[in-house]
């Protein structure tokens, strides 16, 4: 089987157009990061894929930018990094919701600072597909920290978070705070399922823990306000607040694509606004949280 016929059979779509675009990004003389992993794991979807998001770009409110898409991800990709490099040192397990085809194990040195691990979560066909391309196509790169390969439908009803970093023999250490990352995810769960990613998440965070969430706010978009079924797979930055809060978690640090945290100069601010439809959320886990309240999520999670 040829190395692109690897990643071709075993790779999601949206997978292979997020590491075209990151290899895109890393040959720049002025990349934002360095992905040397991306480009073998993009097979040959991953280019017509993205030149066929570019066309969508009147759709998010940036008329005549194809390059809209590639620009996204190559902030988002550094926005989240960032995080990383600033919290690796305070926590020694790190849980990566949707991990698709990230390769921060592998590229990023701070992650020896996990101890315990980066547990990368996501169905058990993307997980599969990941694990052939990087033994038959990548020759089994060495990461920097432990990885551990979760497989979990984040809209399975039965099995969550709990159920699977909690399983015999995990590395997972609950009563530790734990940095969590979805990114590329929760935009895809629908009205019930985006609520429960929360939940489950929230199950598990110990106090103290971070979650950086990448989220899609089509409040200010009238395409999606007038397109059926489009808000089921949003979140407004109030939605987020109030979900988060009631949930245990504070201090939080709202951006979206053009502000001050998500420009790195790349984002044409003379021609568009700051754009809501592309945003994160981070935040820390309440201290006064206590087992008991965890608990009561985790059993709450599983009957919602």
């Amino acid at each position: 089987m040829a190395a692109s016929d690897a990643v071709d059979n075993f790779t999601n779509d949206s997978a292979m157009m997020i590491a075209w675009e990151r290899a895109l990004e890393s040959k720049r003389p002025d990349a934002l990061f360095v992905d040397p992993l991306a480009e073998a794991l993009a097979g040959t979807k991953g280019e017509t894929l993205s030149a066929g998001f570019g066309n969508m770009s009147q759709m998010f409110g940036f008329e005549d930018w194809a390059a809209f898409h590639k620009t996204w991800v190559a902030v988002r990709t550094r926005f989240i990094d960032d995080r990383v490099k600033e919290c690796a040192c305070g926590f020694k397990q790190l849980v990566n919701l949707g991990a698709g085809m990230d390769t921060r194990p592998y590229r990023l040195e701070c992650y020896k600072a996990f101890a315990n691990g980066s547990f990368n979560v996501d169905m058990k066909v993307v997980n599969d597909g990941k694990a052939r391309i990087f033994e038959r196509v990548l020759q089994a790169p060495a990461a920097h920290c432990p990885v551990h390969r979760v497989d979990l439908d984040f809209k399975d009803e039965e099995r969550t978070l709990a159920t699977e970093l909690g399983s015999e023999g995990s590395a997972f250490d609950a009563a530790a705070p734990a940095l969590f990352i979805a990114e590329g995810l929760i935009m895809y769960l629908g009205a019930l399922g985006k609520i429960k990613l929360l939940k489950d998440v929230s199950a598990v965070a110990a106090p103290g823990s971070v979650f950086v969430l990448q989220y899609m706010d089509a409040s200010e978009s009238e395409v999606a306000k007038s397109t059926p079924g489009a808000l089921d797979n949003a979140l407004s930055k109030e939605d987020a607040a109030r979900e988060l809060t009631e949930l245990g978690w504070t201090d939080f640090e709202f951006s979206k694509f053009g502000d001050e945290r998500l420009d790195f100069a790349r984002f044409p601010t003379g021609r568009f606004p700051p754009s809501a439809a592309f945003s994160f959320c981070v935040c820390i886990r309440r201290e006064d949280i206590n087992a008991e309240v965890c608990e009561d999520l985790c059993h709450g999670s599983r009957s919602a």
